[in-house]
């Protein structure tokens, strides 16, 4: 029986195969043909095929990281559209991006950070960040209570970094991880694209921030009553517009952005120097007064500031005024930077200089190559722990007082 059975499925196929026609006989073959090449087609000739031609090693694992990490790169303008608002006021700012995910309209929910399932959408941190912008914001509108709103201003801004890392972090934990890290290479350094972003996001807002701070203390210096609180209008103003800008479209936000921090970036170092300058000589007499150690100098020098410009040092550097350490009746005036060499300037020998005390400030008056040069320093220590620094400094302590006409008013203060 089992033999009747090979035996009739052979005649069966042969019967089969008989019957056929010659083209239908062909089109089997070529059907069968095909079958088979496709099953013995070399896997690298079908992605030639597809990709183009590789080199020796096959795919490069490296190239195609780094293009799946640009590609990832397109939710840039996710993170970097709303930095300019929140530099110019953070926690507002906060309040706004959790404001529009919450109630905002549905073209306004495309972007991570506004989305269903963004970190921001949360009316807990709606109302928190709105009682923290109330608080933070109502001192800014009169110049009695503005200073307490300037000493937390930066804190206010470091606060909303941390925010926004978390904010990234948690994105990122809760996206598949599958993809490769994308790299960046700066020469010998290399770093991934998410730690440059991060780095590139606090520089942002602390650049900004910077200039912010030191137009609301122009601001506040002006004797004009109204000022502080218009101004602190037309911050907030500005910053809900850029908000729904970014809700609108975040690639315009990011250029927006761009365009504020290049003009920042112009002006930063300009404007460095003299909110360190306003800075030391309001701050230093309150510190001294709230913390006596602050008042008694720990080596012989006076943090001084130059009116105009000295040496290498373009005006309002911070400078560090010491004696030489060889004895000889000369000082020298060094400025401490951290990433790049130290700069000094050598007064001679035969120079005096003469210590004036002022009302604001005190000032160090000296004559170099036919100029007169004026060193302002604050009111840091008082009379008698400043008598005896200047002894320690070899530097006459006059009892003159500093008068200024109205140019030299404008150097001091510009």
């Amino acid at each position: 029986m089992g033999g009747l059975a090979q035996d009739n499925t052979a005649i069966h196929s042969n019967n089969g195969s008989e019957g056929t026609t010659p083209g239908q006989q062909a089109s089997f073959r070529e059907v069968s043909g095909t079958t088979e090449e496709a099953q013995t087609a070399d896997p690298q000739a079908l992605v030639e095929n597809l990709l183009g031609p590789l080199d020796a090693e096959g795919v490069n694992t490296e190239a195609i990281a780094s293009t799946s990490g640009w590609i990832q790169a397109s939710g840039l303008t996710e993170l970097l559209g709303p930095l300019t608002p929140l530099a110019l006021s953070p926690f507002f700012g906060v309040t706004c991006l959790s404001g529009i995910s919450l109630w905002g309209p549905e073209w306004a929910n495309s972007s991570p950070m506004l989305g269903a399932n963004g970190a921001l959408r949360s009316e807990t941190i709606f109302v928190t960040f709105l009682i923290l912008t109330i608080i933070s914001s109502v001192p800014r509108f009169t110049k009695v209570s503005k200073p307490f709103a300037q000493a937390v201003d930066r804190l206010e801004a470091y606060a909303v970094i941390i925010i926004l890392l978390v904010v990234k972090i948690t994105a990122a934990v809760e996206t598949p991880g599958d993809e490769p890290v994308a790299m960046l290479k700066m020469g010998i350094l290399s770093m991934s694209f998410d730690t440059f972003l991060a780095i590139a996001m606090i520089t942002n807002i602390l650049i900004i921030n910077s200039v912010k701070f030191f137009f609301e203390f122009l601001a506040w210096l002006t004797p004009v009553p109204f000022l502080d609180a218009l101004f602190e209008l037309c911050n907030k103003t500005l910053c809900l517009g850029l908000m729904v800008i970014y809700a609108f479209s975040p690639t315009l936000a990011t250029i927006i952005n761009l365009l504020f921090f290049i003009a920042a970036l112009i002006i930063f170092r300009w404007i460095y120097r003299r909110t360190l300058f306003y800075r030391t000589m309001i701050l230093d007499p309150v510190l001294a007064r709230l913390w006596p150690p602050h008042a008694k100098p720990q080596t012989p020098e006076l943090v001084v500031f130059n009116r105009s410009e000295l040496g290498n040092f373009p005006p309002k550097s911070r400078l560090r005024l010491q004696r030489c350490e060889d004895d000889s009746a000369r000082w020298i005036l060094q400025e401490s930077r951290w990433w790049l060499p130290q700069r000094e300037h050598v007064i001679e020998p035969d120079t005096d200089l003469d210590i004036r005390l002022g009302w604001i400030m005190h000032s160090i008056i000296f004559t170099e190559d036919n100029k007169k040069e004026c060193l302002t320093f604050s009111r840091r220590y008082n009379e008698e722990t400043l008598r005896t620094l200047a002894d320690k400094l070899g530097i006459t302590l006059t009892t003159d007082v500093v008068e200024h006409d109205d140019t030299e008013r404008a150097l001091e203060f510009g």
